[in-house]
């Protein structure tokens, strides 16, 4: 058996590994290899995940465009991690055993503590001595005791607005390095010297290069503010829209086509681009329990994602003769983009649990409260089973709203059996909802039909393919989009609630934008006295699509 002949590696593996390889004795992060390259931070990190079910694979250009990043032809650089390394090291005069040798000789002078020049080579970079330190003073607080990092689950001693949280990608990965070999001696009673030995050798470089990675990285991001952000997005939307127009000698339809193809590989820079000025990096690629899996590609996840398809029973409805007004939601998707997102992986808990309190986001799986409401829409959409059920941080949200004494208790709160849920913030998406916002604001008001397709088809590609899909191979969040989902669809339930309360009569609930009402919606006003359905093409406004005429009751 021991001459038997291993599995020959596939190209891309071979890629991946003198990728790394190079990575290691060039000194360089994956960021400043995107940089080099291109590509974003994101794209780089998926293509060289360990983790085989994340990957993506490096294309032919890519490979070109990484060879000349590192000053090597391709065909050096698929032959392998050894013969790229030796190449790199060459054309710079030296051979990989220095370039490695050079590349730990500052960490060992910090180490010494005899030695003169330590203070200075300490002392002079002023990224480690007057703005990171800076930086960390102001969004950085120590915690008392550890706890679970909202990104990595992993013990964490820092916090960034409340949420404990490693302040960089590279203390995540050393904390789940530190955390490996304590779990190693439970599998073998045999290997328990071995793996003792093993973590007294590790502590010592990871406590030694822990700090560096995070205030190398933190004034590279340097903060803005929200107007810049924005105002650096909606420039970055309206130079593709002269972009394309320009390279098709101001054809408007080939422009908006090129445009359109072009909207998710846009959308996913816009979210980066947008991310810069962040406290949170997204997480691209986290751990999926089981409920978000696929147990089979033409099967869905466990999750319900509350999709409405209600229309009222006609004996419900006062007799006579009613004209139903067709109203359009402006916008539904891309103004869903605002609500709680889980920023890391979800951590799974037993029991009811208090997320708006807790700051958290994810599912849940409940026991809803029967619905008997003829002249309402149930909250949890067309469902035609009982029993628990998966269901959505903004589903569980509505359902609770519904319970409440403010809406009439119109059910009893869902009962929580079980949770996976993540720190959450409702700003993850933000800066990128309202530089769309504002290009689609602009585009109808321009009569800009260019503008405001290519708007609407990046925000909407961007929620249907960030799940699971083969055109975005960027990003893989199933908990984004099924959250953002079944936001969407509790907005639309919110305005029939309050269509309702103003006295209007509800005919048909469905989709994300599809709602049908009898009576005089245009001077419906809310609680406090605001407009409930302003009409026009805003965000905050609605359109009529149509009109017919139903006759009920005892005229019918």
């Amino acid at each position: 058996m021991s001459n038997a002949q291993k599995t020959p590696k596939s190209t891309l593996e071979v890629l991946r590994g003198a990728v790394e390889a190079l990575l290691t004795i060039a000194g360089q992060k994956q960021n400043e290899l995107a940089d080099g390259i291109g590509l974003s931070d994101y794209a780089v990190s998926r293509r060289q995940s360990r983790r085989p079910e994340a990957r993506s694979p490096w294309s032919f250009d890519e490979a070109d465009a990484i060879a000349r990043h590192f000053g090597m032809p391709t065909l050096t650089l698929l032959a392998g991690a050894e013969t790229a390394c030796e190449a790199y090291a060459s054309s710079r005069g030296a051979t990989v055993t220095r370039l490695l040798a050079d590349r730990n000789e500052p960490s060992a002078t910090v180490k010494e503590p005899d030695s003169p020049a330590a203070p200075a080579a300490a002392a002079s970079p002023e990224s480690q001595s007057s703005e990171p330190e800076a930086a960390a003073v102001e969004d950085v607080t120590q915690l008392p005791d550890p706890e679970p990092c909202v990104l990595c689950q992993l013990p964490a001693t820092t916090a960034l607005e409340g949420f404990p949280q490693h302040v960089s990608a590279d203390e995540c990965a050393a904390a789940a390095d530190a955390a490996r070999p304590q779990e190693a001696p439970a599998e073998s009673d045999g290997d328990q010297e071995t793996d003792r030995r093993e973590p007294a050798s590790t502590p010592e470089p990871d406590t030694s290069q822990r700090p560096h990675p995070a205030r190398e990285r933190r004034p590279s991001r340097p903060r803005q503010e929200r107007s810049d952000t924005k105002d650096t997005a909606v420039a970055f939307l309206r130079r593709n829209i002269h972009d394309a127009l320009e390279q098709h000698n101001g054809d408007l339809e080939a422009a908006q086509a090129f445009l359109v193809r072009k909207a998710i590989p846009h959308a996913m820079e816009l979210l980066d681009l947008t991310r810069r000025s962040g406290r949170y990096d997204i997480v691209a690629f986290p751990f999926l329990p089981d409920i978000l899996r696929k147990p089979t590609k033409d099967k869905p996840d466990q999750i319900w994602e509350a999709r409405p398809k209600w229309s009222r029973a006609w004996d419900s409805l006062p007799p006579g003769t009613h004209t139903v007004d067709e109203l359009d939601i402006n916008g539904a998707y891309l103004s869903a983009l605002k609500t709680h997102l889980p920023l890391g992986e979800l951590a799974h808990s037993e029991g009811p649990i208090d997320t708006i309190k807790l700051r958290r986001s994810g599912f849940h799986y409940v026991t809803p409260g029967e619905w008997k409401h003829e002249h309402l829409p149930n909250p949890l959409g067309a469902r035609d089973e009982d029993g628990p059920l998966w269901i959505g941080e903004p589903t569980l949200r509505q359902l609770n709203r519904a319970a409440s004494e403010k809406y009439g208790r119109l059910c009893e709160p869902p009962q929580i059996h079980e949770s996976w849920t993540s720190g959450s913030t409702e700003h993850l998406l933000e800066y990128a909802r309202a530089a769309l916002a504002e290009v689609r604001a602009e585009a109808i008001a321009d009569n800009d039909t260019v503008a405001e397709e290519y708007v609407k088809a990046m925000y909407s590609k961007l929620v249907s393919t960030m799940g699971d899909s083969n055109f975005n191979r960027d990003v893989h969040r199933p908990d984004w989009m099924h959250i953002i989902r079944s936001a969407a669809f509790s907005n639309l339930w919110e305005k029939a609630f309050k269509a309702n309360a103003a006295g209007l009569h509800i005919v048909r609930v469905s989709g994300t934008d599809e709602l049908h009402l009898i009576g005089d919606w245009r001077s419906a006003v809310g609680a406090q006295g605001r407009p409930l359905f302003p009409e026009g093409r805003a965000l905050t406004e609605v359109k009529l699509k149509n009109q017919r005429t139903i006759t009920t009751g005892s005229e019918a």
